[in-house]
């Protein structure tokens, strides 16, 4: 008789990543560390709904072409429906926030310091280190009518505190310039306003072109050759934090944009030396652009150092403009957003984090025989209560499969309990990397563990 079984294509949709258990744990690791920074800083975490109206997204920044507008909510007699009805899946956490903001404006206290973490999508081509679902892990901070310079300092704080930790292996560096100095740059060689947009777009491509393509790409948004040149060269500007900065007041730029830029940048170099950070961890790279609308002062990008083709592990910067589109008022903001999904996916690739556990799990006990298994049950129950990672096993197999099962777990200890075992008050415990076993007292089990 032939199978009805209908054939079903159960592969994952392009661009939708999937985690095994042991990179999974690794993911949820990688949470608990940036939540816990997130939080010793104070950033207080945010929950915001995953779709917008399309027309705010598209407010300032948004791209119509990477959104996934959503049909059936269109259609959906129960959908609300005012004037512009539209939806769609939001593609970061930047403008549900400056939303969220325009919503809740009398209800908070200013700054006001967030955090967000959750998935946002991309209606793009899927590729290698690409997802068209990912996490991101954001924080930002908004004032009402100013925001003080320090708060862009302290933001690459948190990100070389949270990678120190995550890689302590690897280095990194995180790059920091000001918008403000390219615009006022490109103003003082006579860029017109309405191709500064272009420049900076162009700009922002010079570590993935040649330069020969790069001139191409000024050439054919107008943009002379000689004011080609100009802004080569002045991006190539480099040193040490000091030296760049002398080396940009040397040029004796007298633009106002490009002043405040300037000092905007010194505060922020200076204030990074005051909290002792290493200078490896941090540096000026006038390449740095940022190709969002929205970004209107300091900008940062995080690169690993020997990685560079991974791209960004960490970037942002400061938006002024923003919150002001929604409500109506001024509220200038800095942040930055973690794309974790899609950097964990190039780390494994790359093999620079290598997973070797799906379970946490720190004891599996094993019960000999059906009268042993209420005792099985109980001790496994006093072991968690105390804060001990436990499991049960509870399949009817062969002993050597269940130790088998914790051996291809990589769960550090088993525990075997049978008739004999509760009649002597005893457990027997091996530890799984060594070979070795001992008998333990049942009632000295979580002081066995916890010493």
């Amino acid at each position: 008789m032939k199978s009805r079984t209908k054939n079903f294509n159960v592969s994952t949709p392009s661009g939708f990543p999937e985690f095994s258990p042991v990179k999974e744990q690794v993911r949820q690791n990688w949470l608990k560390t940036i939540v816990q920074i997130y939080e010793q800083y104070g950033f207080s975490p945010i929950y915001t709904p995953i779709i917008e109206r399309t027309e705010n997204l598209l407010g300032k920044g948004g791209n119509p072409k990477e959104m996934y507008v959503l049909d059936r909510y269109l259609s959906d007699e129960s959908a609300d429906k005012d004037a512009e009805k539209s939806r769609a899946l939001r593609f970061d956490h930047t403008v549900p926030f400056a939303l969220y903001v325009a919503r809740h404006f009398n209800e908070l206290s200013f700054p006001f310091k967030r955090q967000a973490i959750g998935p946002v999508f991309r209606g793009e081509r899927a590729q290698k280190g690409r997802f068209r679902q990912f996490d991101q892990c954001d924080i930002d901070v908004i004032g009402n009518g100013k925001l003080s310079i320090l708060h862009d300092a302290q933001i690459p704080a948190i990100i070389i505190e949270i990678f120190t930790k995550l890689l302590p292996k690897n280095d990194f560096v995180v790059r920091i310039n000001n918008r403000r100095i390219l615009l006022g740059f490109f103003a003082s060689i006579g860029i017109v306003a309405n191709k500064v947009k272009k420049a900076l777009d162009i700009v922002d491509d010079l570590e993935k072109l040649s330069e020969e393509k790069i001139r191409e790409n000024f050439l054919t948004e107008n943009i002379l050759e000689e004011q080609a040149t100009k802004i080569l060269n002045f991006v190539k500007i480099s040193g040490n934090n000091s030296e760049i900065l002398e080396a940009l007041k040397n040029l004796q730029i007298e633009n106002a944009e490009f002043l405040a830029g300037l000092n905007d940048l010194k505060i922020v170099i200076k204030s990074l030396e005051a909290m002792g950070l290493k200078s490896k961890y941090y540096k000026i790279d006038l390449k740095i652009a940022r190709g969002l609308d929205y970004y209107t002062g300091t900008v940062f990008e995080t690169n690993l150092v020997g990685y560079e083709k991974i791209g960004s592990i960490c970037s942002g910067g400061r938006y002024d403009d923003l919150g002001e589109v929604f409500s109506g008022k001024s509220l200038p903001a800095v942040g930055i957003s973690i794309g974790l999904t899609r950097l964990l996916g190039q780390l494994f690739d790359a093999e620079i984090i290598e997973p070797v556990k799906q379970t946490k799990t720190e004891i599996l006990i094993i019960h000999i025989g059906e009268d042993a298994l209420p005792k099985a049950l109980e001790i496994a129950q006093n072991l968690r209560t105390s804060g001990l990672f436990v499991e049960n096993y509870l399949d009817d197999k062969k002993l050597p499969k269940k130790f088998d099962y914790a051996d291809k777990l990589k769960i550090p200890y088993v525990l075997t309990l049978g008739e004999n075992e509760i009649n002597a008050n005893v457990v027997q415990v091996k530890n799984m990397e060594t070979g070795s076993k001992e008998d333990v007292k049942i009632d000295k089990l979580i002081e066995f563990f916890k010493k």
